[in-house]
């Protein structure tokens, strides 16, 4: 496993001495069945820092005390700041090119996200890599690289609720994967252990299960 927590922390993008900065998680907790990987912002003290990954680092112990580990990061963190985010839920890499019928979105047709789908529109100003699946002339569920290093991309994934259970996701999912793949880089999806159509994306397309994650982010004075 140590290629992918080499990979993963790349895209959550520590500095040199290992802490997360800019926008996002304060937390950052990645997990497999025999290793874990805990980052923390700048923003937090060297003493809130450690004390959460004395707790990432931990014993476990039994399955049904988990739970109280996920709570042990909250209570460290209020003491600095209200707690704005929480986000909690599984990842999987994908390792073989998927079959999916969709679009490549670049400049010249971004207008097929118009009218559902605008948010996205200054993604593909950036350039970023996006597919999506078609229906009637316009994007109906898209599928974006949110996150990438080299050798790695991260998923980002949204289907209009109109379109929804249909398995639209799934064929912008495996076009995009598919291209990440023929740029020799991996391509990461993640969930949360709520979104089970999302879970059942990843199963349609035999993803492998590489960990679980966890993430917190704070109301810091600063705004972030």
């Amino acid at each position: 496993m140590a290629d992918v927590f080499e990979l993963v922390d790349r895209l959550v993008g520590p500095d040199v001495n290992g802490r997360l900065t800019g926008t996002g998680p304060h937390l950052y907790v990645f997990r497999t069945t025999d290793a874990v990987l805990c980052r923390s912002h700048v923003e937090l003290s060297a003493d809130v820092a450690a004390s959460l990954e004395r707790v990432a680092l931990a014993p476990r112990g039994r399955q049904r005390a988990w739970p109280h580990e996920y709570g042990q990061y909250l209570a460290i963190l209020t003491l600095v700041a209200p707690v704005k985010a929480v986000r909690s839920g599984l990842l999987y890499r994908i390792m073989r090119p998927p079959e999916g019928a969709a679009t490549r979105i670049t400049r010249a047709n971004a207008d097929l996200l118009r009218n559902g789908l605008d948010e996205w529109l200054p993604d593909v100003d950036a350039g970023r890599l996006l597919y999506a699946t078609i229906v009637d002339g316009r994007a109906v569920s898209i599928c974006a690289s949110v996150h990438e290093v080299e050798g790695a991309h991260e998923a980002g994934v949204e289907t209009l609720p109109s379109h929804r259970q249909k398995g639209l996701a799934a064929h912008a999912v495996a076009a995009w994967a598919g291209e990440v793949l023929r740029m020799n880089a991996t391509p990461f999806y993640g969930t949360t252990f709520d979104n089970l159509a999302s879970q059942g994306v990843a199963r349609r397309l035999a993803m492998e299960l590489v960990g679980s994650e966890f993430s917190v982010e704070c109301a810091l004075a600063n705004g972030s």
